[in-house]
């Protein structure tokens, strides 16, 4: 199994966007997007440059892939039908999240434009709470899993279990760092080797410091009862300036379980830029 973080928050713009490679080739929420504003500023131009980039790039590798991905209908994970990247949906066997059930508002009116454009073009299944082969690899969608905390407004999110040849991958988008116990319990249940995660947003206004207790205790109780060596632990936690910090403390805590926390840039070997986090120095020293 080959993990390959195409797009993250940490060297990239908000992004999940990851290829897995089995004896298939397999794009998980191919899309990409930026903050309309941080520190009451707009997209800095090396950001947009960077947004662009990317776009070029998730379109350039979806070419071969053979399954497609959607686990909800936020535009840095399904793309926009109004995106260029949007045409790589057609022609592809796709497994999205169900936009009838256990969603917001919000996320439903997406959906179906999403599903409208592509269901005459495209393999579709909705994968909520199913199991699939394909060759010898084995991928298991969630039931329904929160975005976030319990009963959250943003609605809810489908998780991607893999498995291939004794390996096996759990994908997490958008969960934001395990707080509520039915996701803790069904990760645990997988029992994953490598795990990928939406971490907290600690930087955003609306997050209670409360939750900070939940998403420490549930990491612990995740390391103690899986096999996982890897967590890569990104996206919304890469928001935050101090990312480094709260990786640096949770690898205080993987030590005692044999586990690594990592950036996505971490795991590709590159440097941890956080562009949006670091919009405010962009245009203190990039604004010509």
């Amino acid at each position: 199994m080959i993990i390959i973080p195409v797009a993250y928050d940490s060297f990239s713009t908000r992004s999940m966007a990851t290829i897995v490679k089995t004896d298939i080739k397999i794009f998980i929420d191919p899309s990409i997007a930026i903050a309309p504003y941080r520190y009451n500023l707009k997209p800095h131009r090396i950001e947009l440059e960077e947004l662009e980039n990317r776009k070029k790039e998730i379109i350039e590798l979806s070419k071969d892939v053979d399954l497609i991905i959607i686990t909800h209908y936020h535009w840095d994970h399904c793309p926009n039908p109004k995106e260029e990247h949007f045409k790589i949906l057609y022609n592809k066997k796709l497994i999205i999240k169900d936009f009838n059930n256990y969603i917001n508002n919000s996320q439903r009116r997406r959906g179906k434009i999403v599903y409208e454009k592509i269901k005459d073009k495209s393999e579709i299944t909705i994968g909520d709470n199913k199991s699939f082969k394909f060759n010898n690899t084995y991928i298991e969608i969630s039931p329904p899993l929160f975005h976030g905390i319990e009963n959250s407004n943003l609605g809810y999110v489908i998780g991607a279990y893999i498995e291939y040849k004794n390996k096996s991958l759990f994908f997490g988008s958008d969960i934001q760092g395990i707080l509520t116990d039915s996701t803790l319990n069904y990760i645990i249940e997988k029992n994953p080797d490598y795990i990928i995660l939406s971490g907290p947003p600690f930087y955003h206004k609306k997050w209670d410091i409360s939750y900070n207790e939940i998403f420490y205790k549930n990491i612990e109780s995740l390391l103690e009862n899986t096999i996982v060596s890897k967590i890569i632990i990104d996206h919304h936690m890469a928001r935050s300036l101090n990312y480094i910090e709260i990786l640096n403390n949770l690898n205080e805590i993987g030590k005692n379980y044999g586990a690594e926390f990592l950036s996505a840039a971490d795991y590709l070997n590159i440097k941890n830029i956080q562009l949006e986090a670091n919009r405010e120095l962009l245009y203190k020293y990039y604004n010509e």
